[in-house]
């Protein structure tokens, strides 16, 4: 127990220190003993209690490109029961870590949740009738556990500073190593809320990834990106200007196919490419940076421009005003409207 307190001192240290966002995910379990005896026979008398639990989000890392949170974990799993002659009831505080992966199925407004807490028996009592006894020594309680669980949550409030999330999950707590003549597992249901808040560092970051890829290859992505732009910026003060402003044309989650609402503006802009044949049209494409990994969003964002050169050479525009550029995953256009991240930016400027 006591190397358990020194390993989680020391990862709280380790990553305060250099954590973009920080989270509370906290909540009541609702659990169940599965039990049997040394005869296999399981108590049908206990019944579900509650406990709180908490998980304190430290930082994260990358794996097979995905984000991986992880931080410390506290859990209550709590039980009661009776047999008509006396009542009695269990009450368990397990301290550990946790890993998470999360995963947005619906507008980034409903995702998907797995977590896996590593857990080891801080205390525990065991109440039967008035007389209290410990459970730490209990070879069925104590030791080390692995909690499982998946869930689900909703975004209600995500702002550049603080987050706030609902959320649901299911879990079933199991000692791996060896439990002695009896058997015993936890089945919780758990609620929750989860509030973020994201550091100074984080807000800076936020336009180039919102969870910043590790290691060379993902920041001279980002900065490959970042000196693109630029450029854009600056030919667009080259622009004439009679000409027609910038044109955008937005993107379904996971699409680059054109929906038919976008059709008119992308008439307007071939119309008037028809008209200029000194005119270039730069199509540049993006993928949002919340779902997905690096590499698909690239494709992704290729396509995209793709798509809109294809629409033009089908309007009659000479393919040589249109040049394709995807520029990967952003979150630079709009941090809370991911929707808006999943666009094509057409750029305008004079032939050189």
């Amino acid at each position: 127990m006591k190397n358990l307190i020194t390993i989680i001192s020391v990862l709280l240290i380790w990553t305060t220190g250099s954590a973009q966002e920080i989270s509370l995910e906290t909540g009541l379990n609702f659990t169940s003993y599965d039990y049997e005896n040394s005869m296999g026979v399981s108590n049908e008398n206990v019944t579900s209690s509650s406990g709180l639990y908490s998980r304190l989000g430290l930082a994260s890392f990358r794996l097979l490109k995905q984000k991986i949170n992880y931080g410390i974990s506290f859990q209550q799993f709590n039980a009661t029961g009776g047999d008509g002659y006396e009542n009695y009831d269990w009450k368990t505080n397990y301290l550990g870590g946790f890993l998470q992966y999360q995963k947005p199925i619906y507008k980034n407004l409903l995702a998907i949740q797995a977590s896996a807490d590593f857990l080891y028996l801080a205390s525990g009592k065991q109440k039967i009738g008035g007389e209290t006894f410990s459970l730490n020594d209990e070879k069925e309680v104590n030791g080390f556990w692995l909690n499982p669980s998946i869930g689900l949550f909703t975004k209600i409030i995500d702002s550049n500073t603080f987050g706030l999330d609902l959320g649901y999950n299911f879990s079933m707590a199991i000692k791996p190593n060896d439990q002695g003549s009896e058997s015993l597992s936890y089945v919780s249901n758990q609620l929750y809320f989860r509030i973020h808040l994201k550091t100074n560092k984080q807000d800076a970051q936020d336009h180039e990834h919102n969870n910043s890829n590790v290691g060379a290859p993902g920041n001279q992505v980002n900065m490959a990106q970042e000196i693109q732009t630029l450029k854009l910026a600056i030919n667009s003060l080259k622009q004439p200007s009679k000409q027609i402003p910038e044109v955008t044309v937005f993107f379904n989650l996971d699409s680059y196919k054109i929906d038919k609402d976008q059709y008119q503006k992308l008439e307007a802009l071939a119309d008037y490419l028809r008209n200029n044949t000194a005119t270039a049209a730069t199509l540049v494409g993006y993928a949002d940076d919340t779902t997905g990994n690096t590499e698909s969003n690239q494709t992704l964002s290729d396509n995209r421009a793709l798509s809109v050169r294809e629409f033009l050479i089908s309007k009659q525009v000479n393919p040589t005003q249109c040049t394709v550029k995807g520029a990967g995953e952003t979150s630079q256009f709009n941090q809370k409207i991911y929707d808006s991240n999943r666009r094509v930016l057409i750029v305008l400027t004079q032939k050189q």
